[in-house]
């Protein structure tokens, strides 16, 4: 099958990176209070730290075995269904797992969106890479990948300095936002990948 030019590839992959990435980071950064407002809706004791920390850790242990494990068989979906539609499907899983944290009261739905968000894991930890690897202009591989890096680079920054400085003021004390923001974010990154999807039908090798 005929390769695309890169740049017809670079564009959507980097939205989609962007606003995947941006969740993701919404996540590292928030988990600790957002799952401690969830067990404790009226702030959470001092006795009570040691215990989030160990939810909130188990809880990112599970979606990162579980994403693992699922890429294993990545490629096999990818052959079936196509670049595009699995990583726009697994995103729009990871948004839905967001969204789930961000309205919850209840501890127990914390293991499946944290499933969810494997799911997400999964595609986006491997799906992206092997597309901009394929799509690499012969011969300029390193460096088309080293550019392809500032798509995790530049949601990290903005994430972290948008929300520090705009967070405090428009969440109050409904932490669960910064989900919902991060859901709207991967679900966005899910669509893009859905309706770029024929773009992305190349022949890329599992990363």
């Amino acid at each position: 099958m005929d390769q695309p030019p890169a740049r017809h590839l670079l564009a959507p992959l980097f939205a989609i990176q962007y606003f995947a990435w941006s969740a993701m980071f919404c996540l590292w950064i928030y988990a600790l209070p957002v799952i401690g407002h969830i067990l404790h809706p009226g702030g959470a004791a001092l006795a009570d730290y040691q215990h989030l920390l160990i939810l909130v850790s188990a809880g990112f242990a599970f979606y990162s075995v579980l994403g693992t494990s699922l890429s294993l068989v990545i490629p096999r979906l990818v052959d079936r269904l196509g670049n595009g539609v699995v990583l726009g499907l697994g995103l729009l899983f990871g948004g839905g797992g967001f969204a789930l944290l961000g309205v919850t009261t209840r501890v127990g739905w914390v293991g499946p969106a944290f499933a969810a968000i494997g799911i997400a894991w999964a595609a986006l930890s491997s799906i992206p890479y092997a597309l901009a690897s394929a799509a690499a202009p012969e011969g300029r591989g390193a460096l088309f990948m080293r550019l392809f890096g500032f798509s995790t680079v530049i949601p990290q920054v903005v994430t972290t300095l948008g929300l520090a400085l705009l967070g405090t003021a428009w969440l109050g004390d409904d932490i669960g936002r910064v989900m919902l923001i991060a859901a709207g974010s991967m679900a966005i990154a899910g669509l893009i990948a859905l309706m770029f999807r024929k773009r992305f039908a190349v022949t890329a090798e599992p990363w």
